[in-house]
């Protein structure tokens, strides 16, 4: 029998794969992201403004020393959380593996899955953002800055603007769950070579998951962004520990936008975040089955 002498596999047994793949895919991507959030916290910034600005702070070293940590950690494990929750979740509503499921039910599972995910990626995201947004040079690295908002904001400091992020990552991992099946299908009906259907398909899918989810990018990154500066005036009151989980401030900087940019400031730096999610979602399409297939072998599991 193939599977003679192997044991079968249990949910745990795919976290190395999936960390594996999350890590190399937050690396590769991290420059689209420092342009990404340049442009999303200051709506009508292009990219490539964005990226001159940041070389003349920072340099190339830039991409190295502002918030690469924090940003590598932060994206490692908030695609780990995804990809493990996802198939969890999608056992516990539906009483059967998500490789049985539909792309409703796939995409469903992974946005509720994501729960989990914000809560363990909120410090980081604000410690990344407080990073990449320092032109002043004011912070050492990001040991410096958990430990300014920690002095300034307490712990709810840490979990600002937790309201956008969860609607962001709600609609960016279901989009993404619930389209890429469909993507795969129709490309491989035009290409034949699985590599290519897996990259096409995965870009397609994380692009999609960006339309739904940009506008809520450019509204916590202006959240974020105004909290983190108020940290600096000592004669602002610090704001209440449960302000970071009130939608108010997200939805009311949605609408202020809306009403003075219209559409095209609600999507502010669409194109970066296109080619950050995009091509992360083309190579988590190519890394995660492969590399665990390559585990289970390696580890006798199947």
């Amino acid at each position: 029998m193939a599977n003679a002498g192997k044991r079968k596999a249990n949910q745990f047994d795919t976290l190395p794969p999936i960390c594996g793949g999350a890590f190399i895919t937050s690396i590769v991507m991290y420059p689209a992201d420092v342009v990404r959030a340049i442009c999303m916290s200051n709506p009508g910034t292009g990219a490539g403004a964005a990226l001159k600005g940041f070389l003349d702070a920072h340099g190339v070293m830039g991409f190295v020393k502002q918030g690469l940590v924090a940003e590598v950690t932060r994206a490692s494990i908030s695609r780990a959380v995804k990809f493990f929750m996802q198939p969890i979740v999608h056992k516990a509503i539906y009483g059967k593996p998500e490789t049985q499921g539909t792309p409703v039910s796939k995409g469903l599972s992974g946005a509720l899955g994501t729960f989990p995910e914000v809560i363990a990626i909120s410090p980081l995201e604000n410690i990344k953002l407080a990073a990449q947004l320092d032109k002043e040079g004011r912070f050492k690295g990001s040991a410096d800055i958990a430990k300014h908002i920690w002095k300034t904001r307490g712990f709810g400091g840490f979990m600002t603007g937790f309201a956008g992020m969860q609607v962001r990552q709600f609609l960016w991992t279901g989009g993404f769950f619930l389209t890429l099946d469909s993507y795969k299908s129709g490309v491989s009906s035009v290409v034949s070579n699985k590599l290519a259907q897996d990259v096409i398909a995965g870009f397609a899918a994380g692009a999609t998951g960006t339309a739904f989810n940009c506008w809520t990018d450019v509204c916590r990154s202006v959240v974020q962004k105004k909290a983190l500066a108020e940290t600096f005036d000592a004669s602002i009151p610090r704001p209440s520990a449960f302000e970071p989980y009130n939608p108010g401030p997200f939805f009311a900087t949605a609408g202020e936008i809306f009403s003075t940019r219209g559409m095209t400031g609600l999507y502010s730096g669409v194109g970066p975040k296109m080619v950050h999610l995009g091509g992360s979602g083309a190579i988590l399409a190519v890394l995660m089955p492969r590399f665990k297939t390559m585990y289970f072998d390696m580890m006798g599991i199947y």
